[in-house]
């Protein structure tokens, strides 16, 4: 994707964050990577409107905590285009500063979303309150700039081994099939190309009986496989709803000819974009070793 300049990334969150591990993956090859830290999804969003990047990283939805919903009313308010997707293992980790050991914890800091996700191992260390911090590698940081014997962080081991900190116990989430799916944002609408296989799109249907089995029983006879479909309400309209669709395909003529044929049953007809399915196998081999 990039030639000469330097690629700049906006990422949520800081290094060695999830943002940070799942724009390395997508882009590993591209040796000038810059990755640009946003303290929320919506400053992230102005970054990439405001051209300070090229591109943007966000999580759309995780295998247990679901959907992110405003992620997707980001995309449509600000037009952007989904250039591809990634999904990356969750692993959540221990970490302390050196030295440091379970019986001298008071106090875990992380994301709200991790330490819910971790709940079985923390309830194992006696009398530890669970603080609640906007990004997990920046409680790691945090915690490497002010030492503190009674203080444990949840982060990943990028950011262990970027600040510096101690893994005390690796992998302590609860559910160990867990992984969170990532888009790949542009600010402009990039043409479909022969190879891609896969379409993220939203639709608004009549309120009105059959709609949406009409919408379904068209994807059906064009033998496309629906990877992922989602209700919305309409701001403001009592009963109306959105539908994203994940359209799956194995000719791109084949997705024209849906798109084509969406439109004739639909009120309104968006396309969010229009790429490569991620490669699962690194998923689908560590799902199948847990069990």
């Amino acid at each position: 994707m990039n030639n000469n300049a330097v690629l700049k990334i906006a990422i949520q969150g800081y290094p060695g964050s999830f943002h940070d591990e799942a724009a390395r993956k997508f882009f590993m090859g591209e040796e000038d990577l810059e990755l640009v830290p946003a303290n929320t999804f919506d400053i992230l969003a102005k970054k990439l409107v405001d051209q300070e990047v090229d591109y943007a990283v966000m999580a759309i939805e995780n295998s247990i905590a679901g959907t992110l919903l405003q992620n997707y009313r980001i995309l449509r308010e600000n037009n952007f285009w989904i250039v591809g997707e990634t999904y990356l293992r969750i692993q959540h980790n221990l970490l302390v500063n050196p030295g440091v050991q379970l019986e001298d914890i008071r106090q875990v800091f992380s994301h709200p979303m991790a330490l819910n996700q971790c709940l079985d191992f923390l309830s194992t260390i006696p009398g530890a309150t669970l603080v609640e911090h906007p990004d997990t590698a920046l409680s790691a940081i945090e915690l490497a700039q002010k030492p503190n014997r009674e203080h444990a962080c949840i982060a990943s081991l990028k950011a262990a081994e970027l600040t510096g900190l101690e893994v005390l116990q690796e992998a302590i989430e609860t559910n160990k099939n867990n992984y969170t799916r990532f888009f790949i944002l542009s600010r402009t609408k990039q043409p479909s190309i022969y190879h891609y296989n896969k379409a993220s799109v939203y639709i608004r249907i009549p309120d009105e009986k059959g709609h949406l089995l009409k919408v379904l029983q068209r994807i059906d006879h064009h033998g496309l496989n629906l990877g992922k479909l989602q209700s919305f309400p309409v701001l403001g309209q009592f009963r109306h709803y959105f539908f994203h669709l994940d359209l799956e395909f194995s000719d791109i003529k084949q997705y024209q000819a849906i798109r084509e044929d969406l439109k004739k049953v639909t009120v309104e007809f968006a396309e969010l974009g229009v790429y490569d399915r991620a490669d699962l196998r690194d998923v689908i081999i560590h799902e199948t070793l847990e069990k």
